[in-house]
């Protein structure tokens, strides 16, 4: 199938780890070329030269903290005057830390909304004035099924998700007429740097061990495993391509059966 992404631009925000890196990558093997956001400037280098080496497409790596609206024009307008264009945007930057409820102090919370929610909010809003301009543009937000099954030891992360899915359905319908689509992905227990620091912390708080948290969340899955950031960065290849043609507002859950509501 020809997915129409060779010579496309994409902005991958959270680009330094995880569903972010392995997205990038898979864009790379489809000949995007790639902007690379995320706080860590050394990680983002490492990438960029792994994907300068094995992949014909140029890149571009910006360090930067996009909960600084300035910081995500600056990212807009530096890809646009190294590509000319913006074709693509994905949102995977964000993590929140879980725990028990009365346990989980206030910065927690304000970290969770500060980078996922507003940091995905304030990215959109950059790379879309030259999308209405064009008429064109693709947005791919990672979200996470969480915000429709909420976890009581992951809530911070399971609202922040479900104000994500709320922008995500309104902005699909808001950006139809300019002809931008957003879409998302709802992913499961994906087995990322950021899991294994999920564990690690809930290890701590609740005294149990790693591997039977991890079990409690496996023996609900189906398919009887974690996610790898491949599977699911493989996903956000179909919906910034034209195999996406008919889909705007729409989420795809990839968690492995978990979720057990009608979807």
């Amino acid at each position: 199938m020809e997915l129409n992404l060779k010579h496309k631009t994409a902005i991958v925000a959270g680009a330094s780890k995880g569903i972010g890196a392995s997205t990038a990558i898979e864009l790379a093997k489809e000949g995007c070329n790639i902007v690379l956001v995320a706080r860590n400037k050394e990680k983002l280098q490492q990438l960029e030269e792994k994907i300068s080496s094995q992949y014909q497409v140029k890149t571009l790596s910006i360090a930067t903290d996009i909960k600084d609206f300035k910081n995500c024009k600056l990212i807009n307008q530096m890809s646009i005057a190294s590509f000319s264009k913006v074709d693509i945007l994905v949102n995977s930057a964000g993590a929140s830390q879980g725990g028990i409820f009365w346990e989980i102090d206030d910065h927690i919370w304000e970290e969770s909304f500060e980078l996922k929610v507003l940091g995905t909010i304030k990215m959109i809003k950059a790379v879309l004035p030259d999308m209405i301009k064009h008429k064109s543009g693709r947005i791919v937000n990672i979200i996470g099924n969480t915000g429709k099954q909420p976890s009581p030891r992951l809530l911070p992360g399971s609202s922040a998700n479900a104000a994500l899915l709320t922008i995500n359905k309104g902005l699909g319908e808001e950006l139809a007429p300019h002809g931008i689509v957003v879409n998302a992905i709802n992913p499961g227990p994906t087995k990322t740097e950021r899991w294994i620091t999920l564990m690690e912390k809930l290890s701590k708080d609740t005294k149990r061990k790693i591997e039977d948290i991890e079990n409690d969340f496996i023996k609900d899955i189906p398919l009887n495993k974690l996610a790898n950031p491949e599977d699911i960065a493989k996903i956000v290849i179909f919906l910034a391509s034209n195999a996406a043609a008919n889909m705007t507002g729409t989420c795809i859950t990839a968690d492995g059966g978990w979720t057990k509501g009608i979807v």
